[in-house]
């Protein structure tokens, strides 16, 4: 997220007390919506759909799904030891 001071911009005093009164305020540029200015208090609330999904959702998953295989460990270091080292800068050009 990026922040600018207030003093950079120029709100008209109708949206500034929109936006007191929890209204959104859509800015329009060439008749087209150019973006919203919401109060911080609403931001979780917004109409707009959001792309993924929200954490909570994401860990509940993550509670439920199957745990590791135990032998996971050991396997990766027979992996490894098959492999040999692996080199200094991994994305050099060979």
């Amino acid at each position: 997220m990026t922040t600018i001071k207030a003093e950079e911009v120029r709100i008209p005093r109708r949206a500034r007390e929109a936006v007191a009164n929890h209204e959104e305020v859509v800015v329009v540029n060439r008749e087209r919506q150019a973006f919203v200015i919401v109060h911080p208090d609403d931001r979780g609330q917004s109409t707009v759909s959001r792309r993924g999904r929200p954490l909570r959702d994401a860990l509940a998953l993550l509670a439920h799904a199957a745990p590791p295989d135990p032998a996971f460990a050991e396997d990766m270091e027979a992996v490894l030891e098959a492999v040999g080292t692996a080199p200094a800068d991994p994305w050099a050009r060979s």
